[in-house]
């Protein structure tokens, strides 16, 4: 076989010889260390692939090879370097980098459990590589902290659950009751929506589609009872005429919202839904169209905006929001 197709492979036997802490490798002994790999490996070879890790820009090592004669060979300068650690360039890093702070910020995820000790190995991994020639992304880049989730503990369960076709006996405790109650469920899917996790299902009890917040449940196990498979819905469209969870009366109605210019752009770049369209922005205001559910969570969109928005449509929505305005303008009047 030719030199060329065995590249990687002394590529590899350099590296494991100069990556071995406070060690000189002489061409003798790199070649000796090639033949008991049963590669036949010339000397002009040897120093060009030396070469090719050092310079050679699509490889992407960039080894820190140097050579001393009073000390034996080539060796590493730099002590804490292995292609095992940077097969990698410039932007490579950058990417890595991000890629792993990203999926950092569910690290409290139990799904995410067995990722933690990976995901930090290799932020571990890039700051020492960098070897202060780059300067870290994390000095200028702060992301948004995702707070620990009450009832992530279910995840695991809930998800065998789905996984595996088996009904779930779930303790639930919903906030307007003094008390929790149990309930069988027919998991389907589990959906996130800011920071807060719930699992679709169909309620045993009276065949309905049920949504349960993690954060409410006391208790899971699985049951013998018959699992019931989804013929309601497909799982990623269930949600799919809604802002948020909750489904209202299941009505998918015309949203007319009109904004005050500033409050307007942000919502252009950023759209409240899927289904938004741009009615109105060159003139003094932004005016916005929503095919959605109204329900909780859109009302309270609409409100967080205060009198930066104003509902167009439907009536029954603009009365709805104005009832709100004057219950709260009642609270600030005495």
């Amino acid at each position: 076989m030719p030199e060329s197709k065995n590249q990687p492979k002394r590529i590899r036997i350099i590296n494991d010889c100069l990556a071995q802490k406070g060690t000189y490798w002489s061409t003798d002994e790199l070649l000796a260390k090639m033949a008991d790999a049963d590669l036949k490996v010339s000397v002009r070879t040897l120093r060009a692939d030396v070469a090719d890790m050092k310079f050679d820009s699509q490889l992407g090592y960039e080894a820190p090879i140097e050579s001393d004669k009073a000390k034996g060979g080539y060796y590493y300068s730099d002590p804490e370097y292995s292609i095992d650690k940077l097969p990698l360039n410039r932007n490579d890093i950058i990417a890595l980098e991000m890629a792993a702070t990203t999926l950092k910020q569910y690290q409290y995820i139990p799904l995410m459990n067995e990722f933690n000790t990976t995901i930090e190995k290799i932020i571990r991994v890039v700051n020492r590589v960098k070897r202060g020639n780059y300067e870290t992304i994390l000095d200028f880049i702060e992301f948004e902290k995702t707070p620990t989730a009450i009832g992530l503990e279910h995840m695991d369960p809930i998800i065998e659950a789905i996984q595996h076709h088996q009904c779930l006996k779930v303790e639930y405790h919903r906030f307007e009751n003094d008390q929790a109650a149990e309930v069988t469920i027919h998991p389907y899917f589990i959906k996130e929506y800011r920071n807060r996790w719930y699992v679709i299902g169909l309620k045993d009890a009276t065949d309905e589609i049920r949504i349960y917040a993690f954060d409410r449940i006391i208790k899971v196990e699985a049951t013998d009872t018959f699992y019931k498979k989804n013929t309601h819905f497909a799982d990623n469209d269930y949600l799919k005429n809604c802002i948020g969870i909750h489904q209202g009366n299941g009505k998918i109605e015309k949203v007319g919202l009109k904004f005050q210019p500033k409050d307007g752009k942000y919502v252009i770049t950023q759209p409240l839904h899927r289904s938004q369209q741009i009615v109105e922005h060159d003139g003094p205001e932004v005016i916005i169209q929503l095919d959605v559910i109204i329900n909780f969570e859109l009302t309270g969109i609409i409100l967080s905006y205060g009198a930066a928005v104003e509902v167009l449509e439907p009536v029954s929505l603009r009365k709805k929001i104005s009832s709100i305005g004057q219950e709260i303008s009642g609270l600030y009047s005495s």
